[in-house]
């Protein structure tokens, strides 16, 4: 049975979405097929849903909606790792990081955890955060402390400044204010 599809294209204002937002909200775009969007000259942000069966255009505003709040407000990734297998580690891990989520006021929280693995760079939750940020899903990542995400201090520096270049921010437990400090200070020089 074929089922009559529709073209939808939704306007919203795009109050609030400053230049991460929209990198963020281009990756979130990109993962749907057929959605596109584009800035207007009136300062709206004009979504295309491509053609969709009545039912899924329904849904749509709400769609839309939602992934505008996802791209101004990010995620908040928290990512957990051990180096042996120990399931108890890793939810203390997770314990702590909700609760200083909390503390931040950072909500949307998203868990990446990788339970008994040596090296961040071929661990599957550490590839996954890294696709989602490429993709814009996240806005900060909360690890316990930077020998979570490893031991080399240039590879953490390199990767750091990775992130924040899309549009992302690195917080730990220990000193956070003090790490942001000191890698936009590195940054910049």
């Amino acid at each position: 049975m074929n089922q009559e599809k529709i073209n939808l294209t939704i306007e919203m204002p795009q109050t609030g979405f400053d230049d991460p937002a929209l990198r963020r909200l281009k990756g979130l775009v990109a993962a749907h097929v057929g959605l596109s969007f584009e800035k207007t000259a009136n300062d709206t942000l004009r979504f295309d849903l491509g053609e969709r069966a009545p039912t899924e255009a329904q849904d749509g505003a709400a769609f839309i909606s939602a992934l505008c709040e996802t791209a101004r407000n990010g995620q908040t990734a928290l990512y957990c790792r051990t180096e042996v297998a120990d399931p108890t580690r890793i939810a203390a891990q997770r314990d702590a990081l909700e609760r200083f989520a909390k503390e931040q006021g950072f909500g949307n929280i998203v868990h990446y955890e990788d339970d008994g693995y040596s090296f961040r760079d071929f661990s599957p939750a550490f590839l996954q955060l890294e696709k989602d940020v490429q993709g814009g899903k996240i806005q900060r990542v909360l690890t316990e402390d930077l020998c979570t995400l490893g031991r080399n201090t240039a590879g953490l520096v390199v990767w750091a400044v990775w992130l924040r270049r899309h549009g992302a921010e690195l917080h730990t437990r220990y000193k956070p204010k003090k790490l942001n400090e000191d890698l936009e200070f590195l940054e910049n020089t």
